[in-house]
């Protein structure tokens, strides 16, 4: 890995205050710390800490600070933690920890699959458990990323972490037996209703479903005839004129 460069001043003043006004001047307040330096406060230029940043390594780039005063002093740093603005993802504070060039350093990187599961293609989804890989590495030998064939993987089957082929200098910090990529089985379709599918069958006779809880009608029961009167007591058909009163004996005068 090649060392970015990034030139860096100490901050006199401290606050939310000064911390603004370095922002609206398009700077960046942070601090840096280490085994060998104390939490010193700096600042930086927003463009340049973020053109740094644009290596295929993303976070994991090392980064060269150099201090305007005093002059000459550089020192080596990775990005231990940012804080970016929710709404105008303006760059607000970034926490730098030093790096000796010749000390093992823990990071996470990147997993990146290849290939088609053999299971993809009988239906199966391919879960990634684990979408970094952490590891221990000397700062130069940070890899970019850690590639696995999935290639062979049927429906049920999956890659653990001692399975993978690890970049030279690079020591995996994860339980060996930790599953990192899997084949799961898909999906079983929910299990239909029994009034869902008595509709569905009536869709396809062509005819529409039953009122859920009605009476079926009597077996061999003859259709009413047009016209007929309606039984004693019931109301007449809608649109139907009511039968005439029966005609009674003459009233005696």
């Amino acid at each position: 890995m090649e060392f970015q460069k990034l030139e860096v001043e100490l901050r006199k003043e401290t606050g939310k205050g000064p911390a603004r006004r370095l922002r609206a001047r398009g700077r960046v307040p942070g601090v840096v710390y280490g085994r060998e330096l104390p939490c010193t406060p700096i600042a930086f230029d927003d463009k340049k800490f973020r053109k740094a940043l644009t290596t295929s390594y993303g976070l994991n780039t090392v980064l060269d600070l150099e201090f305007a005063e005093p002059a000459g002093k550089h020192v080596l740093a990775m990005v231990q933690d940012h804080e970016v603005h929710p709404v105008s993802r303006q760059l607000l504070h970034v926490d730098f920890f030093t790096v000796d060039p010749n000390r093992e350093v823990d990071v996470r990187v990147p997993l990146v699959t290849t290939g088609k599961a053999e299971g993809e293609k009988e239906g199966g989804r391919l879960l990634l458990v684990f979408r970094q890989v952490p590891m221990r590495c000397l700062p130069a030998a940070i890899p970019v990323k850690v590639e696995v064939d999935v290639t062979p993987l049927k429906i049920g089957q999956g890659i653990k972490a001692g399975q993978l082929v690890m970049p030279p200098g690079a020591r995996l910090t994860l339980d060996p037996m930790q599953t990192m990529v899997a084949v799961a089985a898909p999906e079983a379709e929910e299990e239909k209703k029994p009034e869902e599918v008595a509709a569905e069958e009536a869709a396809a006779a062509g005819g529409a479903p039953a009122a859920p809880g009605a009476a079926p009608a009597a077996p061999g029961a003859a259709p009413a005839a047009p016209g007929a009167a309606p039984a004693a007591g019931a109301a007449p058909a809608a649109g139907g004129k009511a039968p005439a009163p029966k005609a009674g004996k003459p009233e005696k005068k």
